[in-house]
């Protein structure tokens, strides 16, 4: 049995503490990409997925909670979406990293699963809506981010999905408030799209670059 971890922040999370049913992935895109595999027969090997998000987490706490989150459950494939609660302690001063300590800490996560456990990685990238209007000026710094993150999926061979261009161009097929509740948070919709994403680029095996 093939066992996928997902960990990242809220977007991850979606409320899995508060998802009653036995596998506790909440109810957003990791919970959608469960029931694709218990319903679609197109999978011959078996999977268990854990939700391991959590609300507000930075990519330094990812790293901090990693072994408890992560190792001990002997992942095959980890699915790492983070970086947006990086950008907003960033931008507001609150302290947080900037796009260098965040490739620091994701390079550390990397290594680490890489040493320890030596699965697969699906590296997610962090996304924002113009939605207010005022997330429009995040882009730019969020775009050091996400360079980052490209920058480490090539050197550690990690699959990488570009959430950011994905959604770029589902908005001119979608509007905003179909997509994402506050700018950040995706609607039902929105956790469908990037259900179907991960989906598509775990079965044709392009998460293996």
């Amino acid at each position: 049995m093939k066992r996928l971890v997902f960990i990242g922040d809220s977007i991850t999370d979606c409320d899995r503490l508060w998802d009653e049913r036995p596998e506790g992935l909440g109810f957003g895109f990791v919970r959608m990409i469960y029931d694709w595999f218990q319903e679609s027969g197109q999978v011959k090997e078996p999977v268990r997925i854990f939700n391991r998000g959590n609300n507000g987490f930075t990519a330094f706490q990812v790293k901090a909670h990693l072994e408890e989150d992560c190792l001990k459950l002997k992942p095959d494939v980890v699915t790492l979406l983070v970086g947006i609660n990086d950008l907003y302690m960033h931008i507001g001063g609150a302290g947080g990293y900037g796009a260098e300590g965040y490739g620091r800490c994701l390079e550390t996560i990397l290594q680490v699963i890489k040493e320890k456990n030596g699965a697969a990685v699906i590296l997610m990238e962090p996304f924002v809506f113009p939605k207010p209007l005022e997330y429009a000026a995040w882009e730019k710094p969020l775009g050091a981010f996400r360079n980052e993150l490209r920058r480490l999926a090539k050197t550690y061979e990690t699959g990488f999905l570009p959430l950011s261009d994905y959604f770029q161009a589902l908005g001119r097929r979608y509007s905003l408030d179909e997509l994402t509740v506050d700018g950040i948070h995706l609607t039902e919709k929105g956790h469908e799209l990037l259900a179907a994403a991960w989906i598509s680029s775990y079965m044709e095996g392009k998460e293996y670059v």
